[in-house]
C-alpha cells in the first residue's frame, strides 16, 4: 500500500511572533507547490528539500531554514553538488578484485562519475538539481526577496544524466519472451496471477506502479469488444487507456473471471499478494513492488535469460519489438505513453550502429 505523503515540519515562530512574512511565505508557497504534484512526486521533492536544508544548516520547515533558502547562492549549490558527488549510492554492477580499484581509476573517479563508483549516480544528482531549480523558480516568481536561482543551469550545470549510468534497463531477447510467458502454472490461482502480470508487462509495457494499482473495474471493453486497461493517475499525471493484445487479454480475463467467482468487487485489486506457508494464501492487498520484482526475476532465470533484468525490462522489450516490427515512433509513443519521441528512442534497445556498424567491415 502507498504511504501518505510526509509533510514539512511545522514552521517555528518565536514567542513574540515576529517571524518575517517572507520566511513564513516560503513554506506556504512550497506546500502549495507540492500539493499540486502526485503523491510520489511529493515524497521525492520533500526528501530533496529536507536534504538541501540540512546541507545549508537548518531543519526544513523552520524559520532559519527559510532564511537560508532565500539567501542561498550558486556557491552553495556548487558545494551541494560536490557533497552529493561523495554521498554513498547504488552499488555498480561491475566490481574490481581489489574493491577500491587501481590508483589510476581512483584518480579518474575524482574527475568524473563513470558509473563505477558506489556513490550517487549522475542521474540522481541531476534529478535533485532539477527539483530544486523548479522550486526556486516558483519562489522567485513569488517575490520573496530572492536575488536569483542558485540552481540556474548557466551558473551551476548539473552532471549529464545520461552519463555514468550504473544499471541501465536491459532488453530481454525476443526468443526468451514466449518461454517466460509459458512458465506460470495457470491451473493454480497464484500461477494465473503471475501469467496475467507477465502478460500486461510484455503486452502493454506497463510500469511497475501501474501494474500494482490495477483494480478489477479497470478491465474494460470497447463497444466493438476490444479489451483494454484503464490506468489511473499514471506517471504523466493523467489517466490513460491501454489496449490488450489478444494473447495478453486471454490471461487477464481468466484471472478476472476467477477473482469475480471468488466474490471480488470492481474496487478490489486485480493482482493480490499471497502470504503464509509456501506463499499460497491470498490476501486482499496488492502485490508489493519488491514482490513483483522478485517474481519477474525468477521467471527470467527459469527461462534461462541471463542479464540484469527487472519488470522495466519488459517495457523496454515491448517498445523495442514494436519498433523492430516497423511501427513508426509516433505510434509507439502512443503505446508507451511517453511525453516525447525522444523518450521512445531511449527505450529503443535495438543495437543499431553496433551489429550494422561500418567498424565491422574495417580492415587494413
Amino acid at each position: 500500500m502507498k504511504k501518505d505523503p510526509q509533510t514539512l515540519p511545522a514552521i517555528s515562530v518565536n514567542e513574540q511572533g515576529d517571524s518575517s512574512a517572507a520566511q513564513n511565505q516560503v513554506w506556504l508557497r512550497i506546500s502549495a507547490f507540492l500539493s499540486m504534484r502526485s503523491q510520489n512526486t511529493q515524497l521525492t521533492y520533500l526528501g530533496i528539500i529536507k536534504e538541501w536544508c540540512l546541507f545549508l544548516g537548518a531543519e526544513a520547515g523552520s524559520e532559519k531554514a527559510a532564511s537560508l533558502l532565500i539567501s542561498a547562492t550558486d556557491m552553495h549549490a556548487i558545494g551541494y553538488k560536490n557533497w552529493l558527488g561523495r554521498r554513498p549510492g547504488q552499488t555498480p554492477r561491475f566490481s574490481t578484485r581489489s574493491g577500491g580499484g587501481s590508483a589510476l581509476s581512483t584518480r579518474l573517479s575524482r574527475r568524473k562519475n563513470d558509473g563505477l563508483q558506489a556513490t550517487l549516480s549522475n542521474a540522481t544528482i541531476w534529478k535533485k538539481f532539477a527539483a530544486l531549480r523548479r522550486i526556486y523558480r516558483m519562489l522567485l516568481a513569488s517575490d520573496l526577496g530572492l536575488k536569483g536561482n542558485p540552481f540556474d543551469t548557466d551558473r551551476v550545470p548539473p552532471p549529464p544524466k545520461e552519463s555514468g549510468r550504473k544499471r541501465p534497463t536491459e532488453m530481454i531477447d525476443f526468443s526468451f519472451v514466449t518461454q517466460i510467458l509459458s512458465l506460470p502454472d495457470s491451473s493454480l490461482p497464484k500461477g494465473l496471477r503471475d501469467a496475467a502480470i507477465l502478460a500486461v508487462l510484455f503486452g502493454c509495457g506497463l510500469r511497475r506502479s501501474e501494474v500494482i494499482s490495477l483494480r478489477l473495474g479497470d478491465i474494460k471493453k470497447t463497444a466493438s469488444g476490444t479489451p483494454f486497461l484503464y490506468l489511473r493517475s499514471t506517471k504523466a499525471g493523467k489517466d490513460a487507456e491501454q489496449a490488450l493484445p489478444p494473447w495478453a487479454a486471454e490471461s487477464v480475463m481468466k484471472l478476472y473471471e476467477l477473482r469475480k467467482s471468488e466474490g471480488a468487487l470492481d474496487g478490489d485489486y486485480l493482482f493480490i499478494s499471497y502470504r503464509g506457508r509456501a506463499g499460497n494464501h491470498p490476501t486482499s492487498y496488492p502485490i508489493s513492488d519488491n514482490g513483483l520484482y522478485r517474481m519477474f526475476k525468477s521467471y527470467c532465470l527459469r527461462a534461462g535469460a541471463k542479464g540484469f533484468f527487472s519488470p522495466h525490462s519488459a517495457r523496454a522489450t515491448a517498445i523495442t519489438k514494436l519498433l523492430d516490427d516497423g511501427l513508426p515512433h509516433r505510434m509507439v509513443q502512443e503505446f508507451s505513453r511517453h511525453s516525447s519521441i525522444q523518450m521512445v528512442e531511449v527505450y529503443d534497445k535495438r543495437r543499431i550502429g553496433i551489429d550494422d556498424s561500418p567498424a565491422r567491415k574495417l580492415k587494413f
